[in-house]
């Protein structure tokens, strides 16, 4: 796995957030944490990387955790509960 220099601070903060991996619950919810914050390109490439899918499969993903599709609250809270935790803050003041 080669992460693009400019991706590793996010890379880092998900294997932070995820040591034993993005589950299959968490993985929308993360999408939709991180949506806001990431370009389109730079959030699939980071968890493609990170999750193996296809880049093509994670975009989908993307574009519908950001419009809130299928997404519980209460997932979502907990994601970013453990984004935080990983160190959330810190990584939005980043370059």
């Amino acid at each position: 796995m080669s992460i693009p220099s400019h991706l590793v601070s996010t890379a880092s903060l998900i294997s932070r957030a995820f040591p034993n991996g993005i589950t299959e619950a968490s993985y929308l919810p993360l999408l939709a944490v991180l949506y806001p914050h990431m370009a389109d390109e730079h959030l699939v490439e980071v968890v493609s990387q990170l999750t193996g899918l296809d880049r093509g499969v994670v975009l989908n993903d993307v574009y519908a955790a950001g419009a809130g599709v299928g997404l519980a609250p209460d997932s979502v809270a907990a994601v970013r509960a453990r984004l935080v935790s990983a160190g959330l803050g810190k990584w939005g003041l980043e370059d």
